[in-house]
C-alpha cells in the first residue's frame, strides 16, 4: 500500500506540472480508450452473432491492422503540416463515424470498409502522441506524461470492457433483440470517441512545424539527411518485439481455455488482471528510468520478462502460470513508454512524427505477419513452440538494444 501511495503522490505532483494541452490530450485519449475498448470487446461477438466464422472474424480484424499499417507513414507527414487543434478533433469525429458504421452497416463489404477506415484514422492519435508530448512538456514531467498516456490505454481497457459487456447484457435483459443490443452498445462506444473531440478542440498554441517543412525542402525529401544507422537501431528492436508479440498475444485467451480449461468469465478476469498489472507497470516506469537511466530501464525490464514467457510455455500449474503472466505484462509493458521517450529525444523535432510512424509501422507490420502464421504453429505444435519463439525474439531484441544504446547512453 505504501508503494501505491508513493506512486500516487509522484503522479499527483507530476500532473500539477502538465501543461493544459497535455491534460486535454490525456482527456481525449481517455475517452477514445473507453470507446475503443468497449467496441473491441463487443465487435467480434457481434460478428459471431451475425454468423461469421472464426476465420472470417480474424480476416475482418486483420483489415483494421492493415489500415493502420498502410497509413502510418502518410499520417506522420500530415501531422507535421497540420495544427493538432484541427487535426485531432477532426480525426475523433471521423473515427466515431467509422465505428458507428460498423454497427449500422449490414453488407460485408461496408462493414469491412468501416473497419479498415477506423484502423487508418485511429493511427493519427498513435503517431502524433509522442511528438505532441515532446512539444508540450518539460524534462521534469515528460517521462510521467509518456507513462501515464500508456497506462491509460490499460485502464480504459478495463473500464471499456466492463462497461461494454454490462451495457450489452443489460439491454438484452430489458428485452432488446441481441443483435440490436450489440449495435446500441457499439454506438455508445462511438459516442465516447465523438465526445473526445471536445478536449482535443481546446488544444491551443501549436501551429504546424514550419521548421519541419523547411528542413524537408532543404534536404530534398523526408528521408534525406537522417542518421540511417541510428534510425535502424531505434526501429529494429521494436520490429523483433512485434514479431514475438504477434506469435502469442492474440492467442492468450485460447491459451487459458485450452491449457487450463478456464471458462469465459475466468478468462476475462485473468485478462482484466493483466491490464491492471500493465497499468501499474507503466505507471512505475518513470521511477525505474530515473534510477537506472532510460536505456538500462528498458534492458532490465525486458530481459527479466523473458524467463516468465518460458514459464508460460512449460508450466501447467495455473496459479504459477497466472503469476508469470501478470509479472510479464507488468515488466514488458513498463519499457514501452520509456523506449518511446528515449527514441524521440535522439531525433530532431521535425523528424519525431516520422520516427514515431516508422517505429509503429515496424511493430504493427511484424505483429500482423506473425499473428497470421502463428495459428498454424499452435495447431501443429501447441503453445510451447510459439512461446519459445516469442522468448527468443524478445531476448534478441533486448540484447541488441543493450548493444546499441547502453554503452553510449548518458541519460
Amino acid at each position: 500500500m505504501n508503494s501505491l501511495q508513493r506512486l500516487y503522490r509522484e503522479y499527483a505532483e507530476a500532473f500539477r506540472h502538465f501543461s493544459p494541452n497535455a491534460r486535454r490530450f490525456l482527456a481525449g485519449s481517455f475517452l477514445i480508450g473507453v470507446g475503443q475498448n468497449q467496441i473491441s470487446l463487443l465487435f467480434s461477438l457481434y460478428l459471431k452473432r451475425l454468423s461469421y466464422t472464426e476465420a472470417a472474424i480474424g480476416a475482418m480484424l486483420a483489415t483494421k491492422a492493415l489500415g493502420s499499417t498502410l497509413v502510418a507513414l502518410p499520417v506522420s507527414l500530415l501531422a507535421a503540416r497540420l495544427n493538432p487543434q484541427k487535426l485531432l478533433p477532426t480525426a475523433a469525429v471521423m473515427t466515431a463515424l467509422a465505428y458507428a458504421a460498423q454497427a449500422i452497416a449490414e453488407a460485408h463489404g461496408m462493414i469491412a470498409a468501416a473497419v479498415f477506415f477506423a484502423g487508418a484514422i485511429t493511427t493519427v492519435f498513435q503517431v502524433i502522441a509522442g511528438p505532441f508530448f515532446m512539444r508540450n512538456s518539460g524534462e521534469r514531467e515528460r517521462m510521467h506524461l509518456f507513462s501515464l498516456n500508456g497506462a491509460l490505454g490499460m485502464g480504459t481497457g478495463l473500464v471499456g470492457s466492463l462497461l461494454g459487456g454490462a451495457l450489452k447484457d443489460g439491454l438484452f435483459a430489458l428485452g432488446l433483440p441481441e443483435i440490436l443490443a450489440y449495435r446500441v452498445a457499439i454506438l455508445v462506444g462511438a459516442v465516447f470517441i465523438l465526445v473526445s473531440a471536445v478536449p482535443f478542440a481546446g488544444i491551443t498554441g501549436l501551429p504546424p512545424s514550419r521548421a519541419g517543412r523547411e528542413a524537408r525542402r532543404e534536404r530534398g525529401g523526408i528521408f534525406a539527411g537522417i542518421d540511417a544507422l541510428l534510425w535502424f537501431k531505434l526501429i529494429l528492436p521494436g520490429f523483433l518485439v512485434g514479431l514475438g508479440a504477434g506469435l502469442t498475444i492474440p492467442y492468450l485467451n485460447l491459451y487459458f481455455k485450452n491449457v487450463f480449461g478456464l471458462g469465459d468469465t475466468a478468462i476475462g478476469a485473468a485478462v482484466a488482471a493483466g491490464q491492471i498489472a500493465t497499468f501499474l507497470g507503466m505507471a512505475a516506469g518513470p521511477g525505474i528510468a530515473a534510477r537506472l537511466g532510460k536505456p538500462r530501464a528498458v534492458f532490465w525490464t525486458q530481459i527479466l520478462s523473458v524467463p516468465l514467457i518460458l514459464v508460460l510455455a512449460w508450466v501447467r500449474a495455473f496459479p504459477l502460470a497466472l503469476a508469470a503472466y501478470l509479472a510479464r505484462q507488468m515488466l514488458m509493458n513498463m519499457s514501452t513508454p520509456i523506449q518511446d521517450n528515449f527514441a524521440l529525444e535522439l531525433v530532431p523535432q521535425e523528424r519525431q512524427s516520422l520516427i514515431n510512424a516508422l517505429k509503429m509501422l515496424a511493430w504493427t507490420g511484424s505483429w500482423t505477419v506473425a499473428a497470421r502464421i502463428s495459428g498454424e504453429l499452435i495447431y501443429a505444435g501447441g503453445f510451447k513452440i510459439s512461446f519459445m519463439l516469442t522468448a527468443a525474439l524478445y531476448f534478441l531484441s533486448t540484447l541488441l538494444y543493450r548493444l546499441f544504446f547502453i554503452r553510449s547512453a548518458h541519460k
